[in-house]
């Protein structure tokens, strides 16, 4: 269907989000590609040609033609989940280096941001400095990475709140820490469930030594659910500090 674009201001950091999950958009597209071989072996094997199981040489070929069956099977299933599994690790990098890079652009322009910090240059970083504005900008980098890891998105969320960012859905925290919850076990335990992931979220995997599961559907859901979060911290950033507006990016619209 051919759609049109309208042109829509967004800050820098907006409009690196958008090229990164384009990038986690090929590793949905590797996804697909494993179901679509699997249906395709699916369909070979309804075809085989069983012959007479009386034959001792035609149940060792019908058992062989099994096995590698259930092998390729076990091995697209496999690769489907780990290339799902790290569309969200993708996902909650692409969120969080936005947030970072947004609430250093903001600080750069709106001093009250950083009124609180107690960030202070070493020595060798401010001989070594090529310009003030480099110094100030690494101290703003320096904040908003901290900014970040003081907590998690619930925190982040009560953060922003307090700054004047009001348009967040009711229960909206819960949802992203589970997000964050699954990144966290891919990358440390291979996706593993702990007693402390499912003691925080209940109910995400059979039991603990399981392996994290996530459906297209469910990985769909995640992506709504950081949607909710991203619109209104932009919408919020651009309300505030109007001169992050650097230039135009186009949007589809149906």
């Amino acid at each position: 269907m051919a759609k049109a674009t309208v042109s829509i201001a967004h800050t820098k950091a907006w409009m690196a989000l958008e090229r990164n999950l384009e990038s986690v958009s090929h590793m949905a597209a590797l996804s697909l590609r494993e179901i679509i071989l699997l249906k395709n072996t699916a369909a070979r094997m309804n075809k085989i040609d069983i012959g007479d199981l009386s034959k001792g040489r035609e149940r060792i070929k019908l058992v062989r033609s099994l096995n590698r069956f259930s092998t390729t099977i076990q091995l697209r299933l496999e690769r489907y989940r780990t290339a799902t599994l790290w569309q969200v690790v993708m996902l909650v990098t692409c969120v969080e280096a936005y947030l970072q890079d947004v609430l250093a652009a903001a600080a750069s322009v709106d001093p009250e941001f950083m009124r609180e910090s107690k960030q202070v240059a070493p020595y060798a970083d401010v001989v070594s400095a090529t310009s003030l504005d480099d110094l100030a900008n690494d101290l703003r980098r320096r904040w908003a990475r901290g900014w970040l890891s003081d907590g998690g998105p619930t925190r982040w969320i009560s953060r922003l709140n307090k700054m004047g960012a009001k348009s967040f859905p009711t229960g909206l925290g819960p949802r992203l820490e589970l997000i964050w919850g699954i990144r966290h076990v891919v990358v440390h335990t291979a996706g593993v469930a702990t007693v402390d992931f499912l003691k925080r979220h209940p109910g995400s995997a059979r039991a603990v030594g399981d392996r994290v599961q996530v459906s297209n559907r469910a990985l769909g859901a995640f992506i709504a659910t950081a949607w909710d979060f991203l619109q209104p911290t932009e919408g919020f950033f651009l309300a505030r500090c109007p001169s992050l507006r650097p230039s135009t990016s186009s949007k589809p619209v149906k």
